[in-house]
């Protein structure tokens, strides 16, 4: 029951975020914006999104993850009506997409911090995976749906309300179902600093930034690649980039199995630059069958492949080091990797701003991807993975 809950909020989370990615390119027309005005649109969502990482975690540790993932889901759901009903007016779009950004930035380490607490070692990067199922799900929903109703109805409110509205069951579920973790004693400051200073952690936390810089890339400016440069129309290019989260449902299960077998290392330095050499890519190839086929293959290594062996290996080590800040790492951990979601769309539509195409903001990612696999052979394996 805690999986179906945690994986249904995420979905919801991911179909409020992802569905104004397609509507981009006609935001930018219609308020006469530039990309990295349009950039900043998305960026801000993550900028609150990543304040409520860190203090989410430790408030989830003291007082309980449900407690707060209750209330922080409220504020994603009336951030995520507020954006649809107020469009058209920029600066009251912002804030809401922001207030969005703020309930869904605590539910990441409330969410996974219960998942975290709840499962066993052995089958933490599998539960993850599941978990990431919804996502998936989510950004199908949100990239494929929102096109098609903007064509239909021709009114940008119509697909983000459609989206946001069941948000506010979601919330009651959550309040209903859910029980509450246990509560740790509070932490003393030299645990924070600890965990702070972790440097495994930290070289976890920046390859993982990388990989989702890849993919914030290719999600956020994919259907407006396609749409411009590759000449699909608006509905096929965001149902076409959504295909990413098709290929990643049974993918993510796969490999997050085989982390929890293998080992989480292993799994990481054959997904990360394989994703590399798909994003790649879909930045030379022309063809639309051949581009269709380099995003199922993208969705089959990129985020959800990935993160789920990733944060399996944070948890190992916290576990054994810093037991008890549960919260707090995971807080850390996403606040760290998604700052890759505020960067990623502003510095992609400069260099398209720049350079007139998105190909070589793909390019760059590609090869910030292939450096973080550098860096992932550096991290030393941890002893429970050793099978």
């Amino acid at each position: 029951m805690m999986l179906l809950l945690l994986s249904s909020g995420w979905m919801l989370v991911y179909a409020n975020r992802t569905v104004l990615y397609p509507l981009l390119s006609i935001i930018a027309i219609d308020y006469s914006l530039s990309s990295a005005d349009v950039g900043f649109l998305t960026g801000s969502y993550f900028i609150t999104y990543l304040l409520l990482q860190v203090p989410a975690g430790i408030l989830g540790d003291r007082f309980g993850m449900k407690r707060v993932m209750v209330w922080t889901y409220a504020a994603a759901a009336i951030g995520a009506i507020g954006m649809g009903l107020v469009v058209g007016n920029y600066s009251a779009m912002l804030f809401f997409i922001a207030l969005h950004g703020l309930g869904a930035g605590g539910f990441y380490p409330a969410s996974f911090g219960m998942m975290m607490k709840k499962v066993e070692p052995q089958r933490r990067a599998f539960s993850s995976s599941l978990i990431g199922i919804g996502m998936a799900i989510g950004l199908l929903i949100g990239m494929s749906a929102s096109g098609w109703l903007y064509e239909i109805y021709r009114d940008i409110r119509v697909p983000l309300l459609i989206m946001a509205l069941p948000s506010l069951l979601m919330w009651l579920l959550f309040y209903r179902y859910l029980e509450e973790t246990p509560c740790a004693s509070s932490p003393s400051w030299s645990q924070y600093r600890a965990i702070l200073l972790d440097m495994e952690l930290w070289r976890i936390n920046i390859t993982t930034f990388t990989a989702l810089y890849g993919f914030w890339v290719a999600v956020t400016w994919g259907p407006t690649f396609l749409k411009v440069e590759r000449g699909f129309s608006l509905g096929a290019a965001g149902f076409f980039t959504g295909l990413i989260a098709v290929s990643a449902i049974p993918a993510s299960i796969f490999w997050g199995r085989l982390a929890d077998r293998v080992g989480r290392k292993k799994v990481g330095a054959f997904v990360l630059p394989a994703s590399a050499v798909a994003l790649f890519l879909l930045s030379v190839l022309e063809n639309h069958t051949a581009l269709i086929g380099v995003l199922i293959l993208f969705g089959m290594l990129s985020n959800t492949a990935f993160v789920p062996s990733m944060l399996a290996w944070s948890a190992d080590i916290v576990e054994k080091r810093h037991p008890g800040l549960t919260g707090a790492s995971v807080g850390i951990f996403n606040g760290s990797i998604m700052l890759s979601a505020v960067v990623a769309p502003v510095v992609s539509g400069f260099l398209r701003d720049l350079t007139g195409s998105l190909a070589p903001a793909i390019v760059a990612a590609s090869l910030l991807m292939l450096g973080g696999t550098l860096l992932l052979l550096t991290i030393p394996v941890f002893k429970r993975q050793n099978h």
